[in-house]
Order: structure tokens, then sequence, then C-alpha cells
């Protein structure tokens, strides 16, 4: 083997629980259930354990295109090479630019949400009024993230492993708390446990058109899903513990997410519950019998918090493997595409990685005033924007980053269903076709999903930030930013451009 492919060759020793952990931590489920689950609840109400039963469908859907190609085509550019190949190079290199992007922001807006969150939890646990300042752990988490993925991607895969369990549980206890507490006393129905209208529209107060809404909120809890394809190359037997591995996540988190939005829904009341809003938007910890707990309460921000730092790491890998296998492939600088002589882990890609986080988060902050800073952390809660900006900021630089980059996610999602649609088509290979038009479906649905409060007010009379509104334009810049490096490259380095959608297989 030459000195060139060792230097572009990653190791190889990753078992299938290694991979399981990185798509089950990028989906965080323990922050998501906490913080993000709201977005379906303030549609949905009562009914969001439905709506994630339908976005548990969904993100099958698209995982089983993933786990298709996965197959067939180990790489760690997984939607890049799979879209590549399966569509045109073009779209591969959208999906490899706009999904680059979006992990690196997410990278990013999650850590500094890390940040928050154990301010946050720090101050409750402590009933202290004063807070640490979210940046100090931002900072600590930047160093834990580097430590972990610099030297050997099995001890980063092993902790997100442990943790990513111990998150969990803890907020299976709260979830098993609440439920057990059952509706609140003010609602129509105090203290049941078991409320199947949370399953039906008309039983919970909504109609299928929240229910539909919810879903498209619903899918993006399962951001990441496929993360753990980008470790196809590091990985023992890929074409068999990829699929698994994409496929157990998406049930995993689907389990955990319908225990978790049931138990919130219960404790607001299943018919109260969509009125709950601006309340609810604090998920779970928001639930009156969470909040009556100190000791619930606090294991729902610590669990969110281990969460959203685990999560930070997992996107900081798959975002590193995407630059790495775009750089090997020379769309990117050639730079990007190599790896340690010892450790075999990207390390220029890593490295470049870090610094833009800093760069995005630091940023943002320094180009926006206090008030929008206020205005979307608080959203339609006085508490929260009140906040010292210590540790608001941290809240606010999550927000932001994370809905500018969930469209480019999405997007990326529904360009692989087209792949897929594609791909059975040349393949003659039926199954792969239904399962591509299911997933574009899906990746649609959720798309809009993405964007829906950019044109619609989030509550009646609380307007739109000018920055919310501008995240739609601001996506299809991107888009056509990307198209055009497509063309410059087709044009300018046609031996690349030829080589897109490479897999390096070892075996």
């Amino acid at each position: 083997m030459s000195d060139t492919a060792t230097a572009s060759q990653l190791r190889r020793r990753l078992s299938l629980p290694d991979v399981i952990a990185q798509s089950v931590t990028v989906i965080a489920p323990a922050m998501a259930g906490a913080f993000v689950t709201y977005l379906a609840a303030t549609k949905a109400g009562g009914a969001t354990p439905l709506a994630f039963v339908l976005g548990t469908l969904g993100a099958l859907a698209v995982g089983s295109v993933v786990s298709e190609f996965g197959k067939t085509m180990p790489s760690a550019g997984s939607l890049y090479t799979y879209t590549s190949a399966g569509l045109s190079k073009t779209a591969g290199f959208v999906v490899g630019w706009m999904y680059s992007l979006a992990f690196i922001i997410l990278a990013g807006a999650v850590l500094a949400g890390f940040g928050f969150i154990l301010s946050l939890f720090i101050a409750t646990a402590t009933e202290s009024a004063t807070f640490v300042p979210w940046w100090i752990f931002f900072i600590l988490g930047l160093i834990f993230v580097a430590a972990m993925s610099m030297f050997d991607v099995k001890l980063s895969t092993r902790t997100q492993l442990v943790l990513t369990i111990v998150s969990v549980i803890l907020m299976v206890i709260a979830a098993l708390y609440v439920i057990g507490k059952g509706s609140p006393a003010d609602s129509v129905q105090p203290g049941k446990k078991l409320d199947l209208g949370s399953f039906w529209p008309s039983s919970s107060g909504v109609g299928w058109g929240g229910v539909i809404v919810g879903f498209s909120f619903a899918m993006l809890s399962f951001t990441g899903f496929e993360a753990g394809a980008v470790l196809a190359e590091e990985t023992e037997n890929p074409k068999h513990n990829i699929p698994r591995a994409v496929i157990g996540s998406v049930l995993i988190a689907g389990v955990f997410y319908l225990l978790i939005t049931y138990a919130t829904s219960l404790g607001f009341g299943v018919r109260e519950a969509k009125e709950a809003w601006p309340a609810s938007v604090g998920g779970l910890g928001a639930v009156p019998s969470a909040v009556a707990s100190k000791f619930i309460s606090s294991i729902v921000l610590f669990a969110a918090a281990v969460s959203a730092l685990l999560c930070g790491l997992g996107v900081h890998t798959a975002a590193s493997r995407f630059l790495f296998a775009m750089g090997r492939e020379k769309v990117l600088p050639e730079a990007l595409g190599t790896t340690h002589p010892k450790w075999k882990t990207p390390w220029n890609a890593i490295i470049v990685s870090l610094v833009l986080y800093a760069v995005l988060v630091w940023g943002l902050l320094l180009l926006t005033g206090d008030a929008t800073e206020a205005a979307l952390a608080g959203g339609a809660t006085d508490g929260v924007a009140n906040l010292p900006s210590t540790v608001r900021g941290g809240l606010y630089t999550f927000s932001y980053w994370a809905t500018m980059a969930t469209p480019a996610v999405m997007l990326a999602y529904l360009l692989v269903g087209v792949a897929g649609v594609r791909k059975g088509q040349t393949d003659g290979n039926q199954k792969l076709m239904i399962k591509g038009v299911l997933a574009s479906i899906t990746g649609a649905i959720a798309v809009f999903g993405s964007l829906y409060y950019s044109f619609k007010e989030a509550a009646p009379g609380a307007g739109i930030l000018g920055v919310i509104k501008a995240i739609p334009w601001i996506t299809l810049v991107l888009v056509a930013i990307g198209v055009g490096i497509a063309r410059y490259l087709k044009s300018s380095r046609p031996s690349a451009w030829a080589d897109m959608g490479t897999v390096f297989d070892e075996g």
C-alpha cells in the first residue's frame, strides 16, 4: 500500500455498539426530550406521542434508504457518497456541502447549549441566584471534544455509549415519576395515569392537521440518526453493522421519545397540553409535577446537559469525517483528507472543525444586539428572556444556530431519498425505489417543519424576528453557492470531479 493511500486511511476497529452510540448521541435523546419535543407539542398538543410515532416511521423510511446504500457503499462520506453515486455528482456535492456546514454549525450550537443547560442545572441544584457563565462550560466542552476525538475514535464512542445510557436512564426515571403522579389536579381528568387520548387527535382536542405539523417537527428530533454511517471505514464488517446501527438508533430513539412525550402530555393534561404553551417550552422539565420536585427537575437538566455534550462530540465526529472524505477526493482542500500517522484520525479536519465552532459561536454573539438575543432566547417566556446574559447567551446561540442548521440536514434527507428512487430505477430494485419515495416524502415534510416558524408566528401577536425570517433565504443562498462550487470543480478539476463518490473499502 502506498504512503499516499496510508495517509488517507482510517483505522478499522469499531463494533456495532460503537456505531449505535455514534448515531444515538447525535440524536441526543435526553436533550431533545427535555427541550426539543415541545416544538411538536405547540401544534399536536396532547397528541404529541402520536406525532412521534409517525416521526419514528418517517425516520425509518429515510433510514432504510441509508441502510440500503450502506450495504454496498461503506464510506466516511455517507450521504455525500450515496447521493453522488445514486443521483448525480452535483447533488452529491450539494449534500456534502450543506451537511458539512450544518454539522459544523450544530456542533457549536449544542456545545453552547451544553454550557447553558449545565449553568442552569448548577443554579437549580444549589438554589443559587448566581449563574456560572455558560461560556466557561462551552470552552471545557471544546477541550473534551478535542481530547475524545483526536487520538482514538473508539475511546470517543465507548464514552458516548456509557454516558448516553446514563442520561437516558435518568430521563426515564423522570418520565416514570411524572406518569406515576398522573395528570394535574386542574385537568379534566385529574390523577389519570393511562390516557390513550394521546394517540387520537379528537380525543386530545387537536385536529389531524396539527398532528401532521407535529410530525414535521418530530422529524427534527431524530436529526443525526444516520450519523453512524460516517464511521463505515472505521467499523468492522460495515456492510452488516452500519444498516443495523442506523435502524437500531431510530428504534431506540423512537421508543424513548414515545415515553417522554407521553409523560409530558399526561403531566400537562392530555386535553390541556395544547394550551400549556408557553410553559411547555421546557418540555418534561416544565411539567408541574416535575417542577414541584427539585430532584426530578435537577436530573432532567443534568441528563440534558450530558446529552448535549455527547451530541457535540458525535456531531463533531460526523462533521470531521465529512470534511475528511471530501478533502480526500480533493473537492475540498486536500489537507483535510489526511490522517495522523499514528492514531489514524483525521487531525486536520478535526482541528479545522474545532476552530470553526468557536468562530461561529462567538461571531454570532458579537454580531447580535442584546434585544434580539433576549427575544430569541426567551421566545414566549419572559422568565428565560430575563436571565442574565452570562447564561442567556448560550441558549440564544444554541437556539439560533440549531434553527439555522436543521433545514440543511432535512434537505440532505430529501435528496438521499431521491437518490434512492433513482438508484432503485437504475438497478431494477423496486424495493429501494419504494423506500426512496417514502424517504423523499418524509424529507420534504421535514424541510417544511424546519422552516415553519420562519413564516408563521410561534404565538398570535408574537411577530417573527428578522434573523428567523432570513433562514430560508440564507439556506437558498448556501445551496446556490454549493451548486456554483460544484460547477467550478467540474470544469476546472475534472479528475477530482470524476472521483466523487469513490468508496475506499478494505473488504
